[in-house]
């Protein structure tokens, strides 16, 4: 008895041990690439005035911070407010002005993008006059990988 208690232990042993020599250890250079892929995208939906963008790759309990507040926003809201800024503005600049910072959890299960954006343009306001654009605004997008996909967790903001 006391032979066949070790024989299962050991092969338990061995099983745990093959299970974990099997896991894949991330690839940072293809999780940056897709990082930075996203962060272009998100460029992209500004100018293509693509609304569905901005709530495709966020999580359920997704995080806005901004001015001191924490806010927890609905996709449906995130449309609407997008859709309304996005059908009366005009860019003529929308541009990175450093390159993004990237960064990863040791397992690759966390990533985050650390960007500073130049944005130019007008503004239709609900009067029909227009309002200038220019600002500076820099921001911190914190992901979760699940499965083969990047979803946006939450996102810290501020303008200059």
């Amino acid at each position: 008895m006391n032979l066949t208690f070790y024989f299962f232990k050991i092969l338990w042993a061995g099983v745990i041990l093959a299970l974990f020599s099997c896991q894949k250890n991330p690839d940072f250079e293809v999780f940056r690439s897709e990082i930075l892929d996203l962060h272009q995208k998100m460029i992209d939906a500004h100018w293509n005035k693509d609304v569905d963008f901005f709530v495709s790759d966020m999580a359920d309990d997704y995080l806005f911070v901004q001015n001191g507040e924490i806010q927890r926003p609905q996709k449906d809201g995130i449309i609407k407010r997008m859709q309304d800024y996005l059908s009366n503005t005009t860019f003529s600049e929308y541009r990175d002005l450093q390159e993004p910072i990237i960064g990863f959890s040791k397992d690759g299960s966390i990533a985050w993008s650390i960007v500073q954006v130049k944005v130019a343009g007008k503004r239709k306001l609900d009067n029909g006059s227009e309002r200038k654009l220019d600002f500076t605004c820099a921001w911190i997008t914190l992901y979760q990988r699940r499965g083969e996909k990047w979803l946006r967790l939450a996102e810290v903001s501020n303008f200059k």
